[in-house]
């Protein structure tokens, strides 16, 4: 079924625009957090929420981590009785990472002096929620989108004792140079924005993000959906992303991009992927979008054949990047709903 381009902007509106009567979040504190880089914050939080129950032997629980510039709402339309992650069947933590939304980030006041966080920093600030603060021994599932996959897939790699499943949408072992130009170009366009001062702003400066996400807005999406679309679908869509960058304090997404730009599964393992990816136990499921200009399915494949236990899947789409993040009732959508409920059917212990 093909959805006009009008339908699927509306559904993206939707996606993005706030909630009336969300709950407020659930708060893990965590003293003392040492970042891989050796800096320390005294008193670090981390925002979630949790929808549907435990079971007395506590094994359904799902961890959900959403991308870049996404918070723990990403997946909502997801999440519920009967949905994807069926809160009749799991108990579902949907998280807020380490740098944005309502976790500790530089809005708080910390600005450019916040840490130097990284992928794996976001992952062991989590580990901390579900084992600490949740008393989880074991998760059912560890499920990431985009950015979100790079740390679903660090969990896998450094906590396979916790990790039941890996879902990985979107994922790459380490961004290509593109990639890292792209997050290079963004923080040239904020930077040029008189309000930034070096990051010591007393104003966001709020046009230089709005011209950040219109630059990067064509390598979330296909050359071929852009042709395919009218110019006035082109202007909403463009505009949809630029007011999502400039709702980001800017230094908070500096930060976050940075840490994406610079993630390397292999960094720990003295530069070798296969080591890295040899420490996944868990089945895991890589979802990639066959159109994808950002994180390509190629390097989604080179961690499906990496693990021992992993089924591959490509959405085929025009939508690129977004293809992981379709609107409800899309075919790309569709797709992703039919491959996870296939593949979390399954024992977790399950093989390919």
């Amino acid at each position: 079924m093909r959805f006009s381009p009008l339908a699927v902007l509306t559904a993206l509106l939707v996606l993005l625009a706030p909630v009336p009567g969300e709950a407020a979040a659930q708060r893990f504190n965590a003293l003392d957090f040492q970042f891989e880089s050796g800096s320390v914050l005294s008193d670090l939080h981390i925002a979630y929420e949790t929808h549907g129950t435990l079971t007395p032997a506590r094994d359904n629980a799902i961890l959900l981590i959403p991308g870049a510039i996404g918070d723990r709402h990403v997946f909502d339309p997801m999440i519920g009785p009967g949905k994807t992650f069926d809160t009749d069947k799991y108990f579902v933590i949907a998280v807020d990472p380490l740098g944005g939304g309502e976790s500790s980030s530089p809005a708080e006041g910390m600005g450019q002096e916040f840490p130097r966080y990284t992928i794996r920093d976001m992952m062991q600030a989590q580990q901390g929620l579900v084992t600490q603060e949740l008393g989880l021994r074991r998760l059912r599932a560890v499920v990431g989108q985009s950015m979100g996959s790079f740390i679903a897939l660090e969990w896998g790699i450094h906590h396979p004792e916790t990790v039941g499943s890996l879902v990985l949408l979107g994922p790459t072992p380490k961004p290509d140079a593109g990639f890292r130009l792209i997050v290079d170009l963004v923080n040239s366009v904020i930077a040029l924005d008189p309000e930034w001062q070096g990051g010591n702003y007393s104003h966001k400066p709020a046009e230089g993000l709005r011209h950040a996400g219109m630059m990067f807005y064509p390598w979330v999406v296909s050359a071929g959906y852009i042709d395919r679309i009218s110019s006035r679908q082109l202007s909403q869509e463009m505009e949809a992303t630029a007011r999502a960058f400039a709702e980001w304090d800017a230094n908070s997404l500096v930060l976050r991009y940075g840490a994406y730009r610079a993630h390397d599964i292999a960094a720990p393992f003295h530069g070798d992927m296969a080591a890295a990816l040899a420490k996944v136990s868990a089945p895991t499921l890589v979802i990639a979008s066959d159109s994808d200009r950002l994180v390509g399915p190629d390097a989604a494949r080179r961690i499906s054949e990496g693990i021992g236990r992993s089924t591959y899947a490509e959405i085929a789409s025009d939508l690129g990047h977004r293809a992981l993040r379709a609107p409800p009732g899309t075919a790309a959508a569709n797709y992703i709903d039919q491959q996870i409920r296939g593949f979390l059917g399954k024992p977790s212990e399950g093989s390919r």
